[in-house]
């Protein structure tokens, strides 16, 4: 680190040589030191960082049916491996330190210790459904579902010692000119050398995490479940003309999972519990203001929630307003209106004219979508007295910084009217001939989806 900061001062000290008779720099200092150094020996190499330990396997999962014989179940999961420790610094070999040199010396380094691995985290336990006629029959089971242990962090290998210098200073003399004669003369420079650095202990590693305990799954009949299709892909079109089948097991979470069975039994304490079943035909209804043919294109995905209820998630192109309805065993997903996502950006700014009460700006929508989208304006505005010609840093001070309240926007086609002079604050700053800049966001909505574009005009009432 000295070593690569003398460096870096180099042409700071040589400038302040040149221009200033500074009699001591301490960073100079070091640069004359750096510049007359020689090293010895060779540093000690770092040590390699420990392996991570492996993560514990999950256990097994079983499905049983309790009719009150007792049994066991052994379903842990495995512990997680200690990482592995650090190499320690390998030491500087530090040779022999030259003697009567004219030059100063540096002493080799040590080296790093290399860090410790990471612990493996424990596998989870394995999870148990369990059907049943009688709830009691449930104390007849006698679980261990736990989750394996976390290994340990390894230990960070140890930095070595730098080497030592043997003479740290000495002074050697020079001479110029002929002994005797005119001119001659000697000098002693004094010179030293620096103990190498002591290489830094490595990191201990981060212990792993413990495997989360197996959770019971209870299903009050004997008869096994169903299979289920709880989601599906089509495309649109597709299913406004042919409904799909859809199907999802419904469970409910509750707690006290040990109480239900044997004592000494160890489970996630939180359980699932089988109540019911939904299933029937999912088909599209279109009833946007525009045809399901203008909008081709995509896949719309159809779910039976963990709830029960239905939802749909139509691809990005599409922007979707649309209900769900079950009857039976039918459940429709109607849309009420839509917009290609694409359109939803496609605003520019128009002119802004007009100063105080009369102040106004246009804000165009170029896809005409103005009809079918919920639309919210937000305003920054800024004001300045400098003349931005004369000024190349004019001042400016923020006049209103809110959205816009919705009787000062109105919408002719595709064209809005935001009415700027009437915002609720001091018309000074409006005035003509006063320098602006507006920054105008419009938020645009429909149903659960939501966008930004931000416009920006700059110039002088």
């Amino acid at each position: 680190m000295k070593r690569a900061l003398a460096l870096a001062l180099a042409p700071l000290c040589l400038g302040l040589a040149a221009t200033l008779p500074l009699p001591s720099l301490n960073g100079c200092s070091m640069l004359a030191w750096a510049q007359d150094t020689r090293t010895y020996g060779s540093d000690g190499s770092d040590g390699r960082s420990g392996r991570s330990g492996r993560d514990g396997t999950a256990g097994a999962s079983q499905t049983a049916i309790a009719d009150g014989t007792p049994a066991s179940f052994s379903l842990t999961g495995s512990d997680g491996e200690d990482g592995e420790a650090g190499e320690d610094g390998y030491r500087p070999r530090c040779g022999g330190q030259p003697r009567n040199v004219s030059y100063n010396l540096q002493a080799p380094d040590g080296g790093d210790g290399g860090n410790g691995g990471q612990g493996g985290s424990g596998g989870a336990g394995g999870d148990l459904t369990v059907y049943f006629g009688d709830r009691a029959a449930l104390r007849q089971l006698s679980v261990n579902a736990s989750g394996g242990r976390f290994g340990r962090g390894g230990r960070g290998g140890s930095g070595t010692l730098g080497c030592r210098c043997d003479r740290r200073d000495w002074e050697i003399q020079t001479c110029t000119g002929t002994p005797g004669q005119a001119g001659y003369s000697c000098r002693n420079t004094r010179y030293t050398c620096r103990d190498g650095r002591s290489g830094s202990n490595g990191a201990f590693g981060r212990d792993g995490a413990p495997g989360a305990d197996g959770q019971l799954w209870i299903v009050n009949q004997l008869e096994p479940l169903q299979p289920e299709t709880p989601a599906a892909s089509v495309g649109l079109s597709t299913l406004a003309s042919q409904p799909v089948q859809l199907s999802r097991n419904l469970w409910a979470e509750r707690g006290g999972a040990n109480a239900l069975l044997a004592p000494g039994s160890r489970v996630n304490d939180i359980y699932k519990e089988y109540t019911g079943r939904v299933e029937g035909t999912v088909s599209l209804d279109w009833q946007a203001p525009r045809p399901l043919g203008t909008f081709a294109g995509g896949d719309v995905r159809t779910e039976i929630q963990p709830d029960g209820s239905l939802a749909a998630t139509f691809p990005d192109s599409l922007w979707a307003d649309y209900t769900t309805r079950r009857e039976g065993d039918q459940m429709v997903i109607t849309v009420t209106n839509a917009v290609r996502a694409s359109d939803v950006t496609r605003l520019a700014l128009g002119t802004v004219q007009g100063s105080g009460a009369n102040l106004s700006a246009a804000v165009l929508d170029l896809a005409s979508e103005s009809e079918y989208l919920n639309t919210q304006f937000r305003l920054t505005l800024r004001t300045t007295r400098d003349d931005p010609r004369d000024n190349r840093r004019p001042r400016y001070v923020t006049v209103y910084d809110d959205v816009l309240p919705t009787e000062l926007v109105s919408l002719t086609g595709n064209r809005f009217e935001l009415a700027l002079g009437r915002l609720p604050i001091d018309r000074g700053p409006l005035t003509r001939g006063t320098y602006a800049q507006l920054e105008i966001t419009a938020v645009r909505s429909l149903g659960d989806n939501r966008a930004e574009q931000t416009m920006s005009w700059q110039g002088q009432f």
